[in-house]
């Protein structure tokens, strides 16, 4: 998939080339399909996994961006298992942003048991801030967006809100699902992303899980670090 020239409303972060699609593709299906351009960024290439090949992975990738609608996916090919959080490696997300100029982030959140999550949420936080840095290389326009929205892969402890992603949950399954090489044979080998040995069962059960919690069959689960505004809480609870 090429790269769009053009503004994109969503940008989501991923260490790896299924991060973005365990911890949001729901949303992101839903997102695009009420019109939003979403783009995907992925931070390596997943070459230190276990399965697969990093060709094979960048081919997977790409059919499950299309799956969920993306208007583009692009990777910045930072080391698999050895993602650092130093300028050189925020500057090249502070100059997506500034380029692509989302209104939302998503990005892995920071308290994970893989080190390159906790890195890939580190560098989105930071890029987001100097993204708005007008000395900043002033040569590209400073941008900051709205507002990061972190989602889980494995640990979920505070949250600020649920989604409800019922009704596109079949598109997130297919995208999960073209990453054949992490997730083939019916989901059922041990996969390190998660640390489970059904990863595909665990990461149906926790969104069922959620989705109950509001109601719904499924959800996916999120946090920001400000207040959510709610116009009129009669809209939510009240009818």
């Amino acid at each position: 998939m090429e790269k769009n020239p053009e503004t994109v409303d969503i940008l989501a972060f991923g260490a790896h080339p299924d991060d973005v699609e365990i911890g949001a593709g729901g949303l992101i299906a839903k997102e695009t399909s009420l019109g939003y351009k979403v783009g995907i960024i992925d931070l390596t290439m997943g070459e230190m996994g276990s399965r697969g090949t990093p060709e094979i992975r960048a081919e997977e990738a790409e059919t499950a961006s299309r799956i969920l609608g993306a208007e583009w996916r692009m990777n910045l090919k930072m080391p698999d298992g050895g993602i650092t959080a130093d300028n050189e490696n925020i500057m090249k997300v502070t100059r997506v942003i500034r380029t692509y100029r989302p209104k939302i982030l998503l990005a892995p959140y920071w308290d994970d048991r893989h080190p390159d999550h906790i890195r890939t949420g580190q560098i989105v936080t930071e890029a987001h801030f100097k993204a708005g840095l007008r000395k900043l290389e002033p040569e590209l326009k400073a941008f900051r967006p709205s507002i990061i929205i972190y989602y889980f892969l494995n640990r979920i402890e505070s949250l600020s809100f649920v989604v409800d992603v019922s009704l596109h949950y079949e598109k997130k399954r297919e995208a999960i699902g073209a990453h054949y090489s992490q997730f083939g044979e019916g989901g059922l080998k041990p996969l390190a992303v998660l640390g489970v040995k059904a990863p595909l069962q665990f990461i149906e059960s926790r969104d069922r899980f959620y989705g109950a919690q509001i109601g719904v069959a499924y959800g996916e689960a999120f946090l920001v670090r400000t207040p959510v505004p709610l116009d009129d809480p009669m809209k939510t609870w009240g009818i």
